[in-house]
């Protein structure tokens, strides 16, 4: 029957109250890991029976199905997942191993019409060596992660130091060139200063020799013609007969 007012012969039938709202079990287990390590787990179920199925739910399992159904099922699967990870795994995986808790406790207690509304993993607890081995495990790899920023920084370092030398170098190369270069120039422009000057001064010193020359024609007493173009000149000399 449902709620509210019902007629019924008291002599003939009897009366089982179901309660339709959510009920919660918690429960503290210490399940088996896969090393064999006892884990103590705080766990909460929450469910609740859909109202049309208290009639069968009573037929085949009667009024402590709480027990029967949800308690065992929940006990054996939580069991069975515990195995299956390591102590280090159980708390790293935690949501994942809840997740699969309460899917597979749902499936398993659906056909009798009762509702599975959460499943909560509060706290796993492990034991002493198994902390301790997290611990150990943790400041290991804190230990790697330093030595391999540090591997890191090195790296970097003597890269950054090659390559500060490398242009350095090319630096020190180009600026070689470039003195080598300026020097060519320098040498060049020397070269033609100096020939510019002598080029000059061998036009000044022949103009000079000419004119020394028919100066000295024209006190020789011998006959002469003189011919110049003011650039070169050209003598014609008749001696005496």
């Amino acid at each position: 029957m449902t709620q509210g007012r019902h007629h019924y012969n008291i002599f003939t039938s009897s009366i089982h109250t179901f309660n339709t709202r959510i009920t919660e079990y918690s429960v503290v287990m210490r399940p088996p890991t896969k090393e064999g390590l006892e884990v103590k787990v705080d766990l909460t179920v929450l469910y609740h029976i859909k109202p049309e199925a208290a009639p069968e739910i009573y037929s085949n399992v009667g009024m402590d199905y709480g027990n029967k159904i949800v308690i065992n099922n929940f006990m054996a699967i939580v069991r069975e997942y515990t195995m299956t990870y390591s102590a280090v795994e159980l708390l790293g995986e935690r949501e994942v191993i809840e997740k699969n808790i309460e899917d597979k406790l749902r499936a398993a207690i659906s056909a009798y019409g009762i509702v599975l509304d959460d499943v909560l993993v509060k706290d796993i607890d492990m034991p002493a060596q198994v902390l301790q081995a997290i611990e150990n495990k943790a400041k290991a790899d804190q230990v790697a992660k330093l030595t391999k920023l540090e591997l890191q920084t090195k790296r970097e370092q003597e890269d950054f130091d090659l390559e500060t030398r490398e242009k350095e170098l090319k630096f020190s190369l180009d600026k070689q060139r470039n003195d080598s270069l300026m020097m060519q120039i320098d040498a060049n422009a020397i070269k033609n200063y100096q020939n510019t000057i002598n080029a000059s001064l061998t036009d000044k010193l022949l103009k000079y020799k000419s004119i020394e020359v028919t100066k000295e024609l024209v006190k020789s007493p011998n006959a002469k013609v003189i011919i110049t173009d003011g650039k070169s000149m050209m003598l014609n000399n008749i001696s005496d007969k």
